[in-house]
This record gives structure tokens, C-alpha cells and sequence, in this order.
């Protein structure tokens, strides 16, 4: 099971089966908020970093 958390968050925002369902809605949160997306490994350890920011207006 893979989550996706945002931070300041006590509990994950979404939950898939695998790595890649994961990143994708975690990709479409970031980008809709604007924000940065760590994409995490196995063990924890942040694998990428990617940043989304906001459009101005």
C-alpha cells in the first residue's frame, strides 16, 4: 500500500495499491495546491522532488 500525505497533515490524503497510482494522484494534489511533491522509496528516504509552482494570475 502506497499513501500520499500532505504535510501538517496527521492523516494521508489517498492511498493506492502501487508506487505509480500513487505518484500520479500525488502529482495532480501537487500541482493543484501549487506546492512541492517527494516522492518517497521503500525504506522512507525521499527518492525525487519535484515543485510545482503556483501560475500567477
Amino acid at each position: 500500500m502506497w499513501k500520499n500525505k500532505v504535510v501538517g497533515n496527521a492523516r494521508a490524503s489517498g492511498s493506492a495499491e502501487t508506487k505509480s497510482a500513487a505518484v500520479a494522484a500525488g502529482r495532480k494534489l501537487a500541482i493543484k495546491r501549487g506546492t512541492a511533491h517527494y516522492i518517497h522509496t521503500k525504506d522512507g528516504r525521499v527518492g525525487e522532488r519535484r515543485s510545482y509552482p503556483r501560475a500567477r494570475s
